[in-house]
C-alpha cells in the first residue's frame, strides 16, 4: 500500500523534516535519505522502521531548509608547525602569531561535522510520528483497496458460476452425441429407437437375458477400439474439476479478506492457482461462449493481482 506522512521539528535553529512514503513491493525494502552529518542514525532508523512496517518500499528522508551547522575550530597542529617554522627562519626561540594574520591562510581554520547524538530521542519521536502518519494513509488505501478486492472476487464468481452452467450443457450435449454414434453403429438404433444394450436380452429369450460377461467385455472393447478417440476427446474437454476448484480458491479468498488480516502473499498464491485454472479452461473447452468468458476471467485476475499488490 501507498502513503505519506511527514513530520516538523528544529534543532540548531534549522528547520529538519522527517519524511515517510510507502510504495508498494512484494517485499520489505527500505532506502533512507539523509545527511552526511546524521549518517550515524541509519541503522538505529532501519531498525525502528523494520519493527512498524513488514512489506512495502519504504523511503524516509532527513532534509532541512538550510545546511546543518558544523563546529569550526583552528588547527592547533598547523599553527604550531607554522610559528616553530618562522622561530627557525628568523633565529628566534619562539614566535607567537596573532590569529588576524593566519585567518585568511588555508588550512588553519578547521570545520568538523557537530555531534548530533544528543538529539537522538528527537530524532527518534519524529521518525516514528511520520511513520504513524503513513501508516494511517496506508490503512485507509488498504480499506478501499479491500472493497475493490471484494467488487472483483464477487464478479468472478458469477464468471465462474456462468461457466459452470455452459460447460455442464455444452459437455451434456457432447456425451449425448458420443452415446447416439455408439448405439447407432453397434446395435442399429439411437437410444430410445428400439436399440438393444449388450446384455438387456429383451424380447430375444433367456439365452439373451443371461449373456455372459464375456460377450459383455468383447462388445465394450470392440466400443473403445472403434469410438476410442471421441470417448478420449469427450473426457479430456471435461473442465468441471478446473471450474469447481475455481470456486474453491474464490471461496477461500472472500474467508481471507473477512478475518482482516495481512494476508498479502496468501492472496497473490491464490491468484496465480486462478490463472492457472482459467488457463486450462481456456485451452480445454470448445465453446465460443465459455472461451470469451474464459479471457473475461483473465482480465479480472490481472485487476485483482493489481489490487492485491496494494495490501499489507
Amino acid at each position: 500500500m501507498t502513503g505519506y506522512g511527514e513530520s516538523h521539528f528544529s534543532a540548531e535553529g534549522v528547520q529538519i523534516v522527517c519524511a515517510a512514503r510507502s510504495l508498494n513491493s512484494r517485499f520489505l525494502d527500505i532506502e533512507l535519505k539523509f545527511p552526511e552529518e546524521l549518517a550515524w542514525f541509519r541503522a538505529h532508523a532501519e531498525d525502528i522502521i523494520r519493527s512498524r512496517v513488514g512489506r512495502g518500499r519504504i523511503e524516509v528522508s532527513l532534509m532541512s531548509a538550510a545546511p546543518l551547522p558544523a563546529d569550526y575550530a583552528f588547527n592547533t597542529d598547523i599553527i604550531a608547525q607554522y610559528e616553530k617554522f618562522l622561530a627557525s627562519k628568523l633565529g628566534k626561540k619562539k614566535v607567537n602569531l596573532d590569529a588576524r594574520e593566519y585567518l585568511h591562510l588555508p588550512g588553519f581554520v578547521e570545520r568538523r561535522v557537530k555531534n548530533w547524538r544528543s538529539y537522538q530521542s528527537k530524532f527518534d519521536f519524529h521518525l516514528l510520528r511520520a511513520l504513524i502518519k503513513m501508516q494511517r494513509a496506508r490503512i485507509a488505501e488498504g480499506r478501499r483497496t479491500t472493497r475493490a478486492c471484494l467488487t472483483h472476487l464477487r464478479y468472478l464468481a458469477r464468471v465462474q458460476r456462468r461457466i459452470g452452467v455452459l460447460h455442464a450443457q455444452s459437455h451434456r450435449k457432447k456425451l449425448i452425441a458420443v452415446r447416439h454414434r455408439i448405439y447407432t453403429d453397434f446395435f442399429g438404433a439411437a437410444p430410445g429407437e428400439g436399440a438393444q444394450a449388450p446384455g438387456t436380452g429383451r424380447g430375444r429369450g433367456s439365452a439373451d437375458a443371461t449373456r455372459s460377461v464375456r460377450d459383455k467385455v468383447h462388445v465394450a472393447n470392440l466400443i473403445w477400439n472403434e469410438r476410442k478417440e471421441d470417448i478420449l476427446r469427450s473426457v479430456h474437454h471435461d473442465v468441471s474439476e478446473e471450474i469447481s476448484r475455481i470456486g474453491m480458491h474464490i471461496s477461500r479468498m472472500l474467508e481471507i479478506f473477512k478475518k482482516q488480516q495481512s494476508a498479502g502473499r496468501e492472496l497473490e498464491f491464490f491468484l496465480q492457482e486462478l490463472q492457472r485454472e482459467a488457463n486450462t479452461i481456456g485451452a480445454k473447452a470448445q465453446d465460443a461462449e465459455i472461451n470469451s468468458l474464459t479471457v473475461l476471467m483473465k482480465t479480472e485476475i490481472e485487476r485483482l493481482r493489481e489490487q492485491v499488490r496494494n495490501l499489507e
